[in-house]
């Protein structure tokens, strides 16, 4: 018999302030022609998740935070990073880290779109955005497997 209500979810839904919050990053993919684009996935009082995501040709603005270090992180496509100390070309899954108050800009010169990950600390006062779609593709909940107090009870009480 199953004891699930009727009406519940079937997937766990978010709480007020969940310690896990799990996304999928393609909901928050936005491109628009006429410049590119930062989406703010998550904040938390001490980080911040972004995507930015550029059209071929398309560059960000001058960026530059004297109070914040970004890492970025290749997702799709490739990428050029210009500083004030050169050009930093990278593919997917390369990472960068730029400093706080490193002025800096992204530049896709590729004919594809670009996808980049940007995590800052601390984060900036950008409310997060809206997803276009909540289908959670990329995320997998295994409710068989055991919670940290089924585990230690296991361990204490023995069994499998």
């Amino acid at each position: 018999m199953d004891a699930t209500p009727p009406d519940a979810p079937d997937t766990p839904g978010p709480a007020a302030d969940p310690a896990v919050l799990p996304v999928d990053l393609r909901d928050y993919v936005r491109f628009r022609d006429a410049a590119a684009t930062r989406v703010r996935v998550f904040a938390t009082p001490r980080l911040a998740l972004d995507l930015w995501c550029l059209q071929p040709q398309q560059a960000t603005g001058v960026l530059h935070d004297p109070e914040r270090d970004t890492s970025y992180t290749v997702v799709g496509g490739r990428s050029w990073f210009v500083t004030d100390e050169g050009e930093i070309g990278l593919d997917p899954m390369g990472a960068l880290l730029v400093r706080a108050g490193t002025v800096h800009g992204i530049d896709n010169r590729a004919p594809d779109p670009l996808i980049v990950l940007a995590v800052t600390s601390p984060p900036d006062p950008t409310p997060p955005d809206v997803p276009e779609a909540d289908d959670g593709l990329a995320i997998r909940y295994d409710e068989a497997a055991p919670g940290p107090l089924r585990r230690a009870l296991t361990r204490f009480l023995g069994g499998d």
